[in-house]
This record gives structure tokens, sequence and C-alpha cells, in this order.
């Protein structure tokens, strides 16, 4: 028992350092990146994702269940979740603006698919909107699948008005898609993509 809230303690801390050491990063985020070649581009969005799946899976439950929704470990452990997210939304929103979106081709699935998984977890749906242009154009050249562009979508979605999107069956991906992009008012943004491909 002694060492379960050890154990917890220490990490707890742990992932406060790393709170420090992002908001010490969040401030060299916001300079020109400087990535050489594609291994440099590979290295950097994959400590991203990384990054973004450490302060995620089944420690984050059992801290809750260990402390309880309502205690000071677990908001200490979502507020490091938010933290990490916006550093990440940050660095992620860099690399697009400098390089576009990274191409499965050259970089590998991990790289290129962690732009959608960090705009994914952004806090707010104005972080989602600004970067759908990215996310649909890397959709069109198939650097990301139906799937993952229509689980964004939906997430927007759902943000926008406190629902999940339904659609009467059968339909394809990219008829739920489409109607996703109209219903969201996202039908220009889908036009600047297509048209800046």
């Amino acid at each position: 028992m002694l060492f379960k809230k050890l154990t917890y303690g220490i990490t707890l801390l742990l992932l406060m350092g790393c709170r420090t050491n992002n908001e010490q990063a969040t401030a060299s985020a916001i300079e020109q990146l400087n990535l050489v070649n594609l291994e440099d581009k590979k290295q950097y969005l994959e400590k991203i994702f990384e990054d973004d799946q450490k302060v995620r899976g089944s420690h984050g439950q059992e801290i809750m269940l260990k402390f309880g929704k309502d205690s000071e470990e677990h908001r200490n452990y979502v507020q490091i979740q938010i933290d990490q997210d916006a550093l990440n939304l940050k660095k992620v929103e860099q690399y697009l603006a400098q390089y576009g979106h990274p191409k499965e081709s050259e970089l590998g699935e991990i790289a290129t698919i962690t732009p959608w998984a960090v705009i994914h977890h952004a806090n707010s749906y104005e972080e989602r909107e600004r970067n759908f242009v990215h996310l649909y154009r890397a959709y069109l050249q198939g650097d990301l699948d139906d799937g993952a562009i229509s689980m964004f979508l939906g997430r927007m979605y759902q943000m926008q008005f406190g629902e999940r999107f339904e659609m009467e069956s059968p339909f394809k991906s990219e008829d739920e898609i489409n109607a996703l992009i109209e219903k969201l008012d996202l039908v220009d943004k889908k036009r600047k993509a297509q048209e800046t491909m």
C-alpha cells in the first residue's frame, strides 16, 4: 500500500517536472524550426507523438480510481495533459506552417499521423477548425485515411452541437465526410485545401 502511494507520488512529481520543462519548451517552440532532412523531421514528429501518448492511457484512470475524480492528484494529472496538449499543438502548427503536412512515403506512419493525433486532442473547436485545411489536404493526398478524418470531423460536430452526428445507412465514408463538412460550415476551407494541393 505504501509502495503504491509512493509510486503515484513519484509519478506525479515526474509529470509535474515535465510540466515545467514543457513551459520552457513552449518558449523555444515558437522559434523557427531547423529540421535539415527527412530524418530530422521524422524524429521531431515522432517525439511529439510520444509526448502526446505519454500523458494518456491507463495511468490517468488509475489515478482517478485510486484518489477519485475530484481529487487534487487527478486534477494535477488532467492539468499536465492540458499543458502537454497545448505545447504539442504549438509545435505541430509550427511544423505545418514551415513544412506542410508530412507524407507517409517520406516519414512513415507515426510521424504522418502525429498532426492528426495532436490536433484531435486540441482543447477547443477553434484550434481544430484552423487546422482543418492541413488535415483535409493530407486526406486528399492519401496521407490520412477516411476513418481518421471522419473521426476528427465527428468530434468537431459533437463539440459544436453537443451530440453525435447520425446519418442514415447505408452510406460511404466520403458521403459522411462531405455531410459533416457541410454541417460544420467548412465548405470554403475544403475548397481552399483542394486549391492548394
